[in-house]
């Protein structure tokens, strides 16, 4: 029912508390009012009954200590009050009392000295309370002069002892002590309906307050007064809603900031004060090969082994600017980041650090083939242009009427010209297939009749050389390409292994079905390529051997333009080659 400390037990006992020290002052007060106003009644009362008494008492006999007389007076006045009547000479000597024999007079001590005999034999009422160790009790003593004429004669007392008055200042004690115990019952019972009353609301705040700490906003408080209680609530239940509200709010704000840190192409650290991982996002897993479940809460260091990224983040965390810089990666892989880092502040101070990785390294790729490709396009236009302009000017300079040499420096003038076109038109070749916005014409076309088709084309370029072109694909091999685009490949592939091969070497066109593709192979026994200069083999304008490229009049474009062909089918390009010992291009194309 109670519990222990509970705000019931509290308030009940407050109530009965107040009840019990409101009846402690109620009985101290009634208990000392009543003693002293009975107390104040007996004297009244009693000194009206010895003045009664005293009016029956003679002077003279009194003088003339008239024992016999006395003692019947009191013995027959004692029947008719309750209290003890004894009669005193001027000298202390008692010479009746009431509840006394003659013998027993006669032994009693002298009452002089008696502080209620003493008042009274000066004339006034001496009134006195005093335990009595004749009667073993208290005893209210009143005593009066008995006068003749201005002479006191002797003096009247009246004894009444006090039990009576305390028996009834005990039982009126009894009755305030039973309204007492009384009252407490019946606060303890109101003050317990009285507090579960207003508990119960309260019980229901506590229950519904509990899950608003367990996160469920959605309860309310069902409180229908108009009291504080029923204000508390209804605090409590627009608390609730406006915490809902702002919950969802966040968890929104938190799912765009989520979806905006996961799709970031960026990578995004963040650190706290003490330089541990807090989050990582999805790229920088790919970038370092990482978890963030394995790196969250472990110092950058110890996650991320780069000193570099380590040494910005260290700076920023001690003097709060941000820093941006380019760092590159050299293990595990070859990359080019720029980093760029934000202090976090918290309570004006440094508490964290985000950290933003780009990888540029595609990016200063393209810059360093767009550098090259200006540089070899300048250069490969320069010198055709160059002889052109030189012989035109040889030819305007005179030469034009040289019969002997002037058909031979227009042939030559001639000769950088194709060069020129061909050049431009590889470019312009090149640029369409870049922009990813050709358009396939695809049919299906037999790879063995398309090979056959071009290889007349290369008949003076071979016999010059003595060179065999097998055509070893099978006869049934049909695929659904572009026809035009897959014969440049052919043509590029079988130029180069023309160009670049041995007198009496051989070209060979392979091909079969792999799974769901196709591998055609392009095989020469020429003079093979270099390792170093395989991985840039199939870049704009590279050549191994320049001179020799250059002589053979190609443009640097081929290789290049072979990639982009089978890549819009869908394909791949690749090249195995041994220097001094041949080359196999090799592509495939989706079956």
């Amino acid at each position: 029912m109670f519990k222990k400390n509970s705000f019931k037990i509290k308030l009940t006992f407050s109530y009965v508390l107040l009840i019990a020290v409101s009846f402690v002052f109620v009985v101290f007060f009634l208990d000392r009012n009543l003693g002293e106003n009975s107390l104040r009644d007996i004297r009244f009362s009693l000194v009206s009954q010895a003045r009664l008494i005293e009016d029956q008492i003679s002077p003279e006999r009194l003088k003339q200590r008239d024992t016999a007389y006395l003692e019947a007076l009191t013995a027959r006045l004692s029947s008719k009050i309750d209290g003890r009547i004894t009669i005193i000479d001027r000298e202390g000597k008692v010479l009746a009392e009431s509840r006394k024999s003659h013998e027993e007079i006669s032994g009693m001590e002298n009452h002089l000295y008696r502080p209620e005999i003493r008042d009274a034999l000066t004339g006034l009422t001496g009134i006195d309370t005093r335990y009595s160790s004749t009667l073993k009790m208290d005893m209210l003593y009143v005593a009066l002069p008995i006068k003749q004429n201005d002479d006191i004669a002797g003096v009247l007392r009246l004894a009444l002892p006090l039990e009576n008055v305390e028996r009834t200042l005990s039982a009126v004690r009894k009755i305030i002590l039973l309204g007492l115990f009384l009252a407490l019952g019946v606060a303890f019972i109101l003050g317990s309906l009285l507090a579960s009353q207003t508990i119960k609301p309260i019980n229901r705040m506590i229950h519904v307050s509990r899950k608003f700490s367990e996160g469920d906003f959605s309860r309310r408080i069902i409180q229908h007064s108009g009291d504080e209680i029923g204000e508390l609530a209804a605090t409590l239940n627009k608390m609730a809603q406006d915490i809902e509200d702002k919950i969802r709010e966040i968890e929104v704000q938190n799912q765009k900031l989520a979806a905006i840190f996961n799709s970031m192409i960026e990578g995004v650290i963040v650190v706290d004060g003490a330089g541990r991982i807090m989050s990582i996002n999805p790229t920088i897993e790919k970038m370092f090969g990482l978890l963030k479940k394995d790196v969250q809460g472990k110092a950058f260091l110890e996650a991320i082994r780069n000193n570099d990224i380590a040494e910005i983040i260290k700076s920023v965390l001690g003097h709060g600017r941000p820093l941006s810089t380019e760092i590159t990666l050299v293990y595990p892989v070859h990359r080019i980041f720029e980093v760029n880092t934000t202090p976090i502040f918290g309570n004006e101070a440094v508490n964290g650090c985000l950290v933003v990785i780009h990888d540029i390294t595609e990016m200063r790729r393209l810059e360093t083939i767009r550098s090259d490709f200006v540089a070899n396009v300048s250069h490969e236009l320069k010198t055709p242009l160059t002889s052109i302009k030189g012989f035109v000017e040889t030819l305007l300079e005179g030469a034009l009427d040289d019969k002997k040499n002037n058909r031979n420096f227009l042939a030559i003038i001639q000769d950088h010209a194709d060069r020129l076109d061909r050049l431009v038109d590889d470019l312009l070749s090149l640029s369409h297939l870049e922009s990813k916005e050709i358009v396939l014409q695809r049919d299906d076309c037999n790879l063995y009749a398309l090979v056959e088709k071009a290889i007349p084309g290369f008949a003076s370029q071979s016999k010059k050389k003595n060179i065999e072109i097998k055509n070893e694909l099978p006869e049934g091999l049909s695929l659904k390409v572009d026809r035009a685009r897959i014969e440049q490949v052919f043509v590029n592939l079988i130029d180069n292994g023309i160009k670049f091969n041995k007198d009496k070497g051989f070209v060979r066109i392979c091909g079969r079905v792999i799974d769901d593709k196709v591998h055609v192979s392009v095989e020469d026994s020429g003079i093979g390529i270099p390792q170093k200069d395989i991985p840039r083999i199939f870049e704009r304008f590279y050549r191994v051997d320049k001179a020799r490229s250059r002589e053979l009049g190609g443009t640097g474009l081929g290789l290049s333009i072979v990639r982009h062909i089978v890549e819009l089918h869908g394909g791949h390009v690749g090249v195995e080659s041994t220097e001094g010992f041949g080359s196999k291009f090799w592509f495939t194309l989706p079956a």
